[in-house]
């Protein structure tokens, strides 16, 4: 395992789990309605649950775990490379960061945009009603794609090394990068619960598995700081 990371295994495996419970939680708090971009009657269909209290703190909860996963990510990558991977974990790391960057934008404008906009829609303020479309429409949603699919190869990445060193549990990797891939705002409520609780499993999982190897190690203790006679210094002390 290597001697200097970014971030250790504990610490990383805080960061994990509480990032994969939290992406569990989100599909079973938020509301959801049908996304149609192109109907007309997005606006009535969708201001209700924008402004509503539970997708407010959903949003805030996807942004916190998605600022922790790539924590957990490094401290899965530092633990799983050997000496001659070190350059490879650090190439992961940096698709990890990337990634989350490019749907941290997203989640934003849904956490703090979308909400205003519902409001506003609902308290009679009709010409909000295109923005809507348009921002889902827009540019936000190609690179959210772009980001959850540098994510989701890093994960894939992590699984194939778990499997492949079994220092980590390898389920739980493969259910993580499974989780990732699926983890897609089109797919139907059903499927992103299913979906949540794969990513939190897999995620809790390997997060457990990641304390484990963070835990220290008893220290060797040597004759002479205990005290202990050794034969063997007799015999060496002989003429």
């Amino acid at each position: 395992m290597p001697t200097t990371s970014l971030i250790s295994p504990r610490p990383g495996a805080l960061a994990l789990g509480t990032s994969a419970l939290l992406l569990a939680a989100f599909p079973l708090l938020r509301p959801f309605f049908r996304l149609d971009v192109f109907s007309p009657a997005l606006a009535d269909t969708a201001s209700g649950p924008l402004a509503s209290a539970p997708w407010v703190v959903a949003h805030l909860m996807l942004m916190l775990a998605f600022a922790l996963l790539p924590l957990g990510l490094m401290a899965v990558a530092t633990a799983l490379a050997d000496d001659g991977g070190r350059r490879r974990a650090r190439r992961g790391m940096l698709t990890a960061i990337v990634g989350t960057m490019l749907v941290m934008p997203a989640v934003g404008v849904e956490t703090y945009a979308m909400p205003v906009i519902g409001r506003l829609y609902l308290d009679g303020v009709e010409g909000v009603a295109p923005a809507l479309a348009r921002i889902y429409r827009g540019p936000m949603t190609l690179v959210m794609l772009v980001g959850l699919l540098l994510l989701t190869a890093r994960a894939i990445d992590l699984a194939r090394a778990a499997w492949r060193r079994a220092t980590l549990p390898r389920w739980g990797a493969v259910w993580l990068a499974a989780g990732l891939a699926l983890w897609l705002p089109l797919l139907p409520p059903p499927v992103r619960v299913v979906d949540g609780l794969l990513i939190g499993l897999g995620g809790v999982w390997l997060a457990l598995g990641l304390w484990r190897v963070g835990a220290p190690r008893a220290a060797a203790t040597e004759p002479a700081a205990t005290g202990a006679f050794d034969p063997t210094l007799t015999a060496r002390c002989r003429p």
